[in-house]
């Protein structure tokens, strides 16, 4: 009896240890903290290596950005946040990347880059005017688009050129295929290698005219 009663006595002098505060609930604890702390990270990831990451690598001449309203000199290695207004003058010209992906500006052209986040990422380049190249991820091409006053590209292959005025615009495909639409008239044609699609409000009325190499595919009504 008095072996048992001391200890009782013994156990009731004894700090009580919360559940938490014993090795295994601080290592579950741990292991709850490291689980959130990687899902966050695995969330965050595709948003930085998809949006605001084209670097200015090649430039030649005047090359401006508009940044709070007044236009400033880029420079390479610069990063262009997404929907920066980019512009080339005269003599300028520069090249963009992004991985394996490169948007190439050509003299007197002015852009923006909208990077659109998420499972489906699409990255539309707005052009107001002057010469674009794209050369978009092989393994990844059907999420890059360029649009213009007058028509919208749609990347269905890796590399093409468009060019846009004051009167229309034009699309030439060096690589694989692009899908063209008027913004007009709602009408579409699919290009291939060595074809190109007109709008010109001045020499085809503002409809699509096909020139180029191979069988000219047929423009059809996407209405």
């Amino acid at each position: 009896m008095r072996l048992k009663a001391s200890l009782l006595a013994l156990q009731a002098n004894c700090p009580q240890v919360k559940p938490e505060e014993r090795p295994e609930g601080r290592l579950l604890k741990m292991l709850r903290l490291l689980t959130a702390v990687l899902g966050a990270v695995l969330v965050l990831m595709p948003l930085a290596a998809f949006a605001d990451d084209w670097t200015a690598t090649q430039l030649r001449g005047q090359v401006v950005q508009l940044v709070d309203n007044q236009w400033q000199p880029l420079k390479r290695g610069m990063v262009v946040p997404d929907s920066r207004v980019v512009r080339t003058m005269k003599t300028g010209r520069v090249t963009f990347e992004r991985g394996s992906e490169t948007v190439d500006l050509g003299p007197d052209t002015q852009i923006q880059i909208h990077d659109k986040a998420g499972k489906k990422p699409f990255t539309t380049v707005k052009q107001y005017f002057g010469t674009v190249a794209i050369e978009a991820d092989v393994r990844n091409v059907q999420h890059f688009g360029v649009d213009t006053p007058f028509l919208a590209a749609v990347v269905k292959g890796t590399r093409f050129t468009v060019t846009s005025g004051k009167t229309g615009s034009s699309v030439s495909v060096r690589r694989g295929h692009v899908a063209v639409e008027d913004l007009r008239n709602h009408h579409r044609v699919l290009l291939s290698v060595g074809q190109t699609a007109t709008i010109d409000t001045a020499t085809t009325d503002g409809d699509i005219a096909v020139s180029g190499s191979g069988k000219l595919p047929t423009v059809v009504d996407s209405k």
